[in-house]
């Protein structure tokens, strides 16, 4: 599917429609039938039960995926060696700018957060996931002062997004951006030397369920409970630099 993606999107909010994506995710993982392998230890759940355990381990999936399209790019970006060298050379020389026409280049982020189910605090399945994004970026030519990315004057990015669980696959989409639209700057820019807060990290969180609420002839009260686990920050995202830079020389220093 290809569609033309509104500016600082999620990648959940990519992926799934606004209304209701977390349901939409829930019925994708149902489809693909992760759940049953995942919940056959519970077997005295009745049918809404396992909708609701499932819809746990939805949520806390789409929690994961809440990073932003235009964090991961900046993420790459921080990699990227015309930019790192720039914000070198402008952090360094304070006043300074550099006016950067850079190279078509690639940037592929990958994720692969574990939700784990217990009951009663045991560990009975874990279902994984599997993210991938890559964004391509053409004819874009940026402003570097002081170390930081504060303008896009141009430039185009698409985007191919694919979500599994397991080897099964549950989302996929295609997107284009006019780059300096997908990016804003507000402010001062955003640094390039160093994370200034913008890492992307999945997020943990425990939702529970009293189990008397949702077994069938059950008369204890265990919990049910899905949590994220392994949750360290992701590795950075990775650049490819596809064409030579435009220009002979890194940048044209000119003053703020």
């Amino acid at each position: 599917m290809t569609t033309d993606a509104a500016p600082t999107l999620s990648a959940a909010a990519f992926l799934f429609d606004d209304e209701d994506s977390v349901g939409q995710l829930a019925a994708a993982l149902k489809e693909s039938g992760i759940l049953s392998g995942a919940t056959a230890g519970l077997s005295k759940l009745s049918k809404a039960g396992l909708d609701a355990v499932g819809g746990q381990i939805a949520s806390i999936a789409h929690g994961m995926l809440d990073m932003g399209l235009d964090t991961l790019v900046v993420e790459g970006w921080r990699k990227f060696s015309d930019l790192q060298a720039a914000a070198q050379r402008t952090k360094a020389a304070s006043g300074s700018s550099e006016v950067l026409d850079l190279a078509s280049h690639s940037i592929t982020s990958a994720h692969q957060p574990k939700v784990e189910l217990r009951l009663d605090d045991v560990p009975i399945a874990t279902v994984g996931f599997a993210l991938s994004l890559t964004f391509v970026i053409k004819a874009a030519v940026a402003t570097v002062r002081d170390g930081r990315l504060v303008s896009l004057h141009s430039g185009i990015c698409d985007v191919d997004a694919e979500l599994q669980a397991g080897d099964k696959p549950l989302a996929t989409r295609s997107g284009h951006f006019q780059l300096p639209v997908m990016v804003p700057l507000g402010g001062g820019g955003i640094a390039l030397l160093g994370h200034d807060g913008l890492v992307a990290s999945a997020v943990s969180e425990v939702l529970d369920a009293d189990v008397s609420e949702v077994m069938d002839g059950t008369d204890g009260t265990g919990v049910v409970a899905a949590t994220v686990v392994g949750t360290t920050d992701p590795p950075a995202p990775e650049v490819t630099e596809d064409v030579a830079p435009a220009l002979g020389d890194p940048g044209r220093s000119m003053p703020a």
